[in-house]
């Protein structure tokens, strides 16, 4: 494997991502780019991570940088690589689980010899490592990254956060058995201590930042994923709209709530479901559900969902993309987010770049900027009695007030988030 590739001149960016490809997720599909192992398993890779969107979002605003995204994977049995159209890179690299002691509660996770081998090989080369992930500084092989390489370290190194962020200590006021907290204040420590090794931290919403600093001293920034506001554009005519709806047999006089993400408890889409078959005996709505999961839940949305689809109030959706995404915010009348916690998110982007009004909990960065510019309506984490009266209030006195595109694209279209990503790195260089 060569890194001194086409790009000669340009600084690499290494974009680590803390998991590997998501076969559960699709076990009787093939990923867009794979090979067979030496035991004839596939390996390959799903080009939708957001890791590729963020480099593809850079190659196109400049030519300073070449990105490559690596991934663990517990198939590989050496590395494989494709470079795409996008000009991003993916490498898939040998890992093996592994159980980390790093406070008095073990923890599994992956474990890549490859991949610090290959950082060890190119460590004197122009480069910025960049370690993606959620949840706080979890993953414990990032930790022997800053182990190995932080102390005399030859490259800088970026923490991008893709949302809800939690450092140890705000967790301390949660109920936990005694050792739990004694663990919480380990992993405090331990951790604040690698992160001094971290040059930039970014994150999404003010909640998480707040959390990023009761940790971490350095420099944080704020950076939102995005999306392209050129291809996300409200529908053009009530005919798009309708034919689209006849297609799926939805009548156009019904109200459509839309929902998509991945099929996870977090997601609270079950919650949602059970909103709406609470009001099964009206006739005005329809729900619409898209999105994937492991068998178990989506098995559990199926379900439970069926009395709806049973009285055509409502329908799951294979998981899509593109043109094929995009017709469905085009049908619906207002877009959905439940999550318990968020980072952005992009399908609320996505929504509203459509010029869809948003009923939302209040969590993530939309939803920071929706009320800060008196847009949308909130419902509660957990108070479901709540979502089925805004609901209904929806269904008889109209949707919220959407966001004005022209302001959201100034925040989330990917040309201007690139930028404010591209000024981090050439501050990055500076170190």
């Amino acid at each position: 494997m060569n890194n001194k590739n086409n790009d000669i001149g340009r600084i690499l960016i290494i974009s680590i991502m803390p998991h590997g490809p998501a076969y559960d997720f699709s076990p009787n599909e093939s990923p867009p780019f794979y090979w067979e192992n030496s035991i004839g398993n596939k390996v390959g890779f799903w080009p939708r991570e957001w890791l590729h969107y963020i480099g593809e979002a850079v190659l196109k605003e400049t030519d300073r940088y070449s990105w490559e995204v690596w991934q663990p994977d517990y198939r590989a049995d050496k590395i494989y690589s494709k470079t795409l159209q996008t000009g991003v890179v993916h490498r898939l690299f040998p890992s093996e689980e592994n159980l980390y002691r790093h406070g008095w509660k073990p923890q599994t996770g992956f474990l890549s010899h490859s991949i610090l081998s290959r950082l060890k090989d190119i460590q004197g080369e122009p480069m910025i490592l960049l370690l993606y992930g959620t949840y706080g500084f979890h993953v414990p092989f990032y930790h022997v990254i800053l182990e190995q390489f932080g102390p005399y370290k030859k490259f800088p190194i970026f923490y991008r956060s893709g949302g809800m962020f939690r450092s140890p200590l705000s967790q301390l006021f949660s109920l936990h058995r005694p050792l739990t907290y004694l663990n919480l204040i380990i992993q405090h420590f331990y951790i604040k201590r690698l992160l001094r090794y971290v040059d930039i931290i970014s994150e999404q919403s003010e909640m998480a930042l707040k959390e990023v600093r009761e940790i971490y001293s350095g420099r944080v920034e704020k950076l939102t994923m995005g999306c392209d506001f050129d291809f996300w554009i409200p529908v053009e005519s009530d005919e798009i709209k309708s034919a689209i709806r006849k297609k799926l047999d939805i009548p156009y006089f019904k109200k459509v709530f839309f929902a998509s993400g991945n099929f996870q408890p977090r997601k609270q889409l079950d919650r949602l479901i059970e909103v709406f078959l609470k009001i099964r005996d009206r006739d005005d709505f329809f729900l619409i559900i898209a999105g994937h999961g492991d068998r178990s839940n989506t098995e559990k949305l199926n379900t439970l969902i069926s009395p709806l689809v049973e009285k055509k109030q409502a329908l799951i959706h294979p998981y899509v993309t593109g043109e094929d995404l995009r017709r469905l915010y085009w049908l619906s009348d207002i877009y959905v987010s439940v999550a318990t916690d968020e980072g952005g998110p992009v399908s609320v982007m996505k929504a509203i770049a459509c010029g869809l009004p948003i009923l939302s909990t209040p969590v993530g960065e939309t939803a920071d900027r929706m009320k800060n510019n008196n847009v949308g309506r909130f419902i509660p984490i957990k108070r479901y009695t709540e979502w089925q009266k805004a609901i209904i209030e929806i269904l008889e006195y109209g949707p919220p007030k959407p966001m004005g595109i022209d302001l959201a694209r100034s925040v989330y279209h990917w040309p201007n988030v690139a930028d404010r990503f591209i000024k981090i790195f050439d501050d990055l260089l500076k170190i």
